[in-house]
């Protein structure tokens, strides 16, 4: 495995008196994996032109040990990839373009960076094995010996007082807020009795926070686009730096559509002090947040709501972008085609941990995860060995919990479709960040032609559909074995009493 690491890795690694703690760990899984580092002929350029002499040559004499690049694809030699971007306005900018292209091209496997416009930018154009420190982390780990025999960190409910707040993750929110703790934890969130939703680890660190809160009209800091009598806020949303990787920002956004849909709010909004390089914009902008104006502090408001309008024109937006712009809610009309997915349920409780509080007996909770990132997240991949040729982005996958349960217990939205892939390196970087599948499961699948079905998680049924029940209303006529195709009547007996038509757009 070659990975191409960004200047700021390098210097991160190389410069550093006291060497950050998640660069040590990266580096460390990247000597016991063996993998090789390898740096871009423009990286050293960089680093050349460091004013600071006696840093300048320290820092070479440091990345000798590294490989160099020789004979790199220039991007700009690629008209059709270079479309896709924006006309840099600095060096850095065409450096980094450069740097996208060699993973583009297969020249190397990841590109490991903590800029994040650059993460933003391989967002932008779908590029999975760009990744932060973090992710690397995460996603290369599955590639060590495991050791640790149990792991249970969670979402938990507390009030504002159980709080630790010497923890770390507040540390950003005293520096831009300064009456964070002397005036609105103590006042807003303690005195009004406010739940405070908590990812804690297994060192009780704070990994992520939400703290949401219904207003009316009446007290809201912007003016609203839309009429609303009540509207769901983010008090607060954030996610560790040491959490970074764990897609706890998707859990989030989940959580709040959750607590809006379960308080029969149509909008959500949050403030956000937008800085450079910005994590949070991009992620709630995927998911349908829009920046609207700015309020009497200087924040910038964003908000976005979960239902599509009554007379919205089909013809003016991408079948895609609706399930964006209105996520959770989805196109389920004529243009798209609906399939039935069986997955097994070890596969099931890794890819949908999550699925057990939305059953009647447990609904009393919000959120109970297992530690893997991808249970955590939005955006998912199913493999699978079916030789369909059906499915396509923008279809509606039913997924069938097999042999346990045997219930419909999922609704999920495909955004991409691979087929025929036999490759498992390639099959490994095509859902690098969202796969629940280990390094031996994608060898043993890979041996056969394989389908990667990247897809968003939109809901759960809180009344699962029933193997019994399907047979008994003749939607099926036997075991559901492999991807297959159902029609759009019997589409509607699975959903009916799961999914609120409110949340459909045809």
């Amino acid at each position: 495995m070659r990975l191409l690491l960004d200047t700021n890795i390098l210097i991160l690694r190389e410069n550093y008196h006291e060497i950050p703690e998640h660069i040590q760990s990266l580096y460390k899984i990247i000597e016991q994996l063996q993998y090789q580092r390898v740096i871009h002929p423009l990286s050293i350029q960089e680093i050349k032109k460091d004013g600071n002499i006696e840093r300048k040559k320290a820092n070479i004499s440091k990345i000798e040990s590294y490989v160099v690049l020789q004979k790199v694809p220039k991007a700009t030699e690629d008209k059709f990839f270079y479309s896709k971007l924006n006309t840099p306005k600095s060096e850095n900018e065409s450096i980094d373009n450069e740097l996208l292209y060699c993973v583009y091209k297969n020249i190397v496997d990841f590109l490991i960076t903590e800029d994040q416009e650059l993460l933003n930018k391989a967002d932008m154009l779908d590029i999975q094995t760009v990744v932060s420190p973090r992710e690397a982390i995460e996603i290369f780990s599955e590639y060590l010996l495991k050791t640790d025999i149990h792991s249970t960190p969670s979402f938990c409910k507390k009030k504002g007082f159980e709080i630790n707040l010497e923890d770390t993750i507040f540390d950003t929110l005293k520096h831009d807020y300064p009456e964070f703790t002397s005036d609105w934890w103590p006042n807003k969130v303690i005195k009004q009795d406010r739940d405070v939703y908590t990812f804690i680890d297994n060192e009780n660190r704070i990994n992520a926070l939400l703290i949401p809160k219904i207003e009316t009209k009446n007290e809201i800091d912007f003016i609203a686009p839309v009429k609303f009598e009540k509207i769901l806020k983010i008090c607060l949303f954030k996610v560790a730096e040491i959490a970074r990787g764990k897609k706890l920002g998707e859990r989030l956004i989940c959580m709040a559509i959750d607590y809006a849909i379960l308080n029969n709010l149509t909008y959500i909004y949050l403030t956000h002090f937008t800085e450079e390089n910005d994590y949070l914009v991009p992620l709630i902008n995927s998911f349908g947040f829009e920046y609207i104006g700015k309020n009497s502090r200087n924040e910038e408001v964003f908000i976005k709501s979960i239902t599509a309008p009554n007379m919205i024109k089909l013809g003016n937006l991408d079948i895609q972008e609706i399930s964006k712009k209105y996520y959770p809610s989805y196109y389920d009309g004529e243009k798209v085609k609906k399939h039935l997915v069986p997955i097994i349920p070890r596969y099931h409780k890794m890819l949908f941990p999550d699925y057990d509080s939305y059953r009647p007996v447990r609904q009393g909770t919000l959120l109970t995860l297992h530690p893997n990132s991808e249970g955590n997240s939005i955006k998912k991949a199913y493999l699978s060995h079916s030789t369909t040729g059906k499915v396509s982005p923008g279809d509606i996958l039913l997924f069938y919990r097999t042999e346990d349960d045997m219930m419909i217990t999922t609704l999920g939205i495909v955004e991409k479709v691979e087929r025929n892939l036999t490759d498992a390196e390639k099959i490994q970087k095509l859902t690098a960040k969202r796969t629940v599948y280990s390094k031996d499961d994608i060898e043993k699948i890979s041996k056969s032609s394989t389908i990667v079905i990247l897809f968003n998680q939109h809901f759960h049924f809180r009344k699962p559909v029933s193997y019994d029940y399907m047979i008994k209303e003749n939607i099926i006529t036997g075991p559901i074995q492999s991807i297959s195709e159902i029609s759009d009547e019997n589409y509607r007996k699975i959903i009916k009493d799961n999914i609120n038509v409110c949340f459909t757009i045809n």
